[in-house]
């Protein structure tokens, strides 16, 4: 069961929402829609004291795999971006995440989107479709600021190289006024 729901008494093949880790699950997509980064988000969240999921759910008595961490308080960005890239979060069942190229093999290998299944629906959102496609475009266009200066171009992820199609990214240097900023292809040397 994903972080920020639990399973239902009555019917455990049911989710429902857990308040408490769901408003950790709302604040770090509006962190993330806000700007800040898995990094930001993670400091922020350790700044504040909140519980990481391994120990919430130790704390609600919740066996998991994962060993207790000594410091109940300390999230990670792999943790952050496994949370903003969960679909679940929206309200559907998300199968065929992984396979195996032969049952003799167990290794399982990571599905392309195009191949999962998603049922809608199936359990409470506890964020918004809308919330979350936006989430996943900002974070697919990442703006980071130009390293001599620090200010970014308005266009930065945004922008694609006419003849080839890769990235412009913005440049700018210490001798350049802002007159002379410009974009440059990625794939320029």
């Amino acid at each position: 069961v994903p972080y920020g729901y639990v399973k239902d008494l009555e019917n455990p093949r049911r989710w429902v929402v857990d308040p408490v880790a769901a408003d950790v699950v709302k604040r770090i997509f509006d962190l993330c829609m806000k700007g800040r980064g898995p990094m930001q988000i993670a400091n922020q969240l350790k700044a504040d004291k909140v519980l990481t999921p391994s120990a919430y759910r130790a704390l609600q008595g919740i066996k998991t795999p994962n060993k207790k961490p000594e410091d109940p308080c300390d999230w990670h960005s792999s943790t952050v971006v496994a949370i903003l890239e969960r679909r679940e979060y929206t309200g559907c069942t998300v199968n065929f995440k992984t396979y195996s190229k032969s049952h003799k093999l167990k290794k399982r290998l990571y599905n392309v989107p195009e191949n999962q299944r998603i049922f809608p629906n199936t359990q409470p959102a506890i964020i918004d479709e809308q919330v979350f496609v936006r989430v996943q475009e900002l974070r697919e266009n990442k703006r980071r600021p130009a390293k001599q200066a620090e200010r970014q171009g308005l266009f930065s992820g945004l922008l694609y190289c006419a003849d080839c199609g890769s990235k412009l990214h913005f440049a700018t240097g210490k001798n350049m006024t802002p007159q002379q900023d410009c974009y440059r292809c990625s794939r320029y040397k």
